[in-house]
């Protein structure tokens, strides 16, 4: 039986959340090993051994070498300053060459949407922007960074983002500090991934509208996921695929990073809420929750009564905080609903309907309408 790549996405996410599929990837917590189709294994022993053997050119940098090609790079100007510009040539593989990253077959990684590699130790890297969005992840050690002129020192298992376009610099990195990046395509990311995490909840969607609010002002976004138990483990499979890569390998890669994003919406949410404990942003993600939660049902007053606040604050905090009335928000949990039943069950429409929480289904075919411009059976044919 052969899947296509959107459907097994689709497949994935449909689950219950951030789980991997079974019939692609099995994770073991326990022997932490991954099962290639090929029959080939790497344990975690391995995988540490090869991130942290000595390449060519990093034995230079520890004997004092350093880059020079920096000084042939191209130049823009950003705000009257100069930066060196690292910029990729080929923009339908993303491959690049990157002064700061080891071009070991092992650890490199080239995809349609995003490319993994392990950066250099020794040898800092100066002052540089670069058009596409960079992730870094600390394997082990740290990794200290200015980043638009503000000291940023990502330790072990922390996840970076760093917008386009953004002014950064890397110090040289020591034999224990073994940072990965993940160059990702802007458009993939945004407007691909991003909206897909939107489409599935109304929480994905504040969070990732803090993401990007907050990346947009800062120009980058750091991620406390230093004590997460998944994030080390998915990196780690991530990893053992680019060095081991099965049959399925990109499939396995993009459903791993996209395994990746989803979870680090989940440590957004425990920075937000630390970061903004005496604000609304912290009140109205419970809201959120709650309504997620109860949308067939719930009223404007009875989500006030539970929070012991006015309904029309309840409207004011979601209008604020997504951009929609409390009435539009349950519209759309509805609307939402109904079309995953529609792809994903053999219910009548008027069962939809029902359990989407419409009892005029008339009613139902006209927001149904508005939002998909269709009927749902053709939806469902779709």
């Amino acid at each position: 039986m052969h899947f296509s790549f959107m459907t097994l996405l689709y497949l994935f996410f449909s689950k219950k959340k951030y789980r991997i599929l079974h019939i692609v990837l099995t994770i073991s917590t326990q022997s932490a090993t991954l099962h290639t189709k090929k029959g080939n294994t790497m344990n975690l022993n391995t995988l540490h051994h090869y991130l942290t053997t000595l390449s060519p050119s990093e034995l230079r940098y520890r004997a004092g070498e350093r880059y020079t090609g920096w000084e042939n790079m191209p130049k823009v100007f950003v705000q009257d300053k100069e930066y060196s510009l690292l910029n990729i040539t080929d923009t339908d593989s993303l491959v690049y060459q990157h002064p700061a990253v080891l071009q070991n077959p092992g650890i490199h990684a080239e995809l349609p949407e995003i490319s993994i590699k392990k950066n250099s130790r020794f040898n800092p890297v100066p002052e540089h922007i670069h058009p596409y969005i960079e992730i870094n992840y600390v394997y082990s050690g740290q990794c200290p960074q200015i980043i638009d002129e503000k000291p940023v020192t990502l330790m072990k298992n922390q996840v970076l983002l760093i917008d386009t376009n953004c002014p950064h610099s890397i110090e040289a990195l020591g034999e224990e500090d073994i940072m990965i990046s993940i160059i990702v395509k802007t458009d993939f990311l945004r407007d691909h991934m991003f909206s897909q995490f939107s489409n599935d909840s109304i929480l994905s969607r504040f969070f990732i509208n803090a993401i990007n609010e907050k990346t947009n002002h800062n120009h980058y976004l750091l991620f406390h996921s230093e004590n997460n138990r998944r994030i080390p483990l998915f990196f780690n499979e991530l990893f053992c695929e680019c060095f081991d890569p099965s049959i399925n390998s990109n499939d396995i890669i993009m459903h791993l990073f996209y395994t990746i994003m989803a979870e680090l919406i989940n440590v957004y949410e425990n920075d937000l809420t630390q970061e903004s404990a005496f604000s609304t942003s912290s009140m109205v993600i419970p809201i959120l929750r709650f309504i997620e939660r109860n949308f067939q049902t719930c009223t404007q007053e009875s989500v006030a009564n539970f929070f012991h606040i006015s309904p029309n604050y309840v409207t004011r905090l979601l209008k604020k905080h997504i951009g929609l009335t409390y009435i539009q928000l349950i519209q759309e949990q509805k609307l939402e609903y109904a079309a995953k039943l529609l792809r994903q069950t053999a219910l009548s429409v008027t069962e939809i309907a029902h359990k989407s929480g419409y009892e005029n289904v008339t009613f139902f075919y006209k927001k149904f309408r508005q939002k998909y411009h269709c009927h749902p059976t053709d939806f469902r044919g779709k």
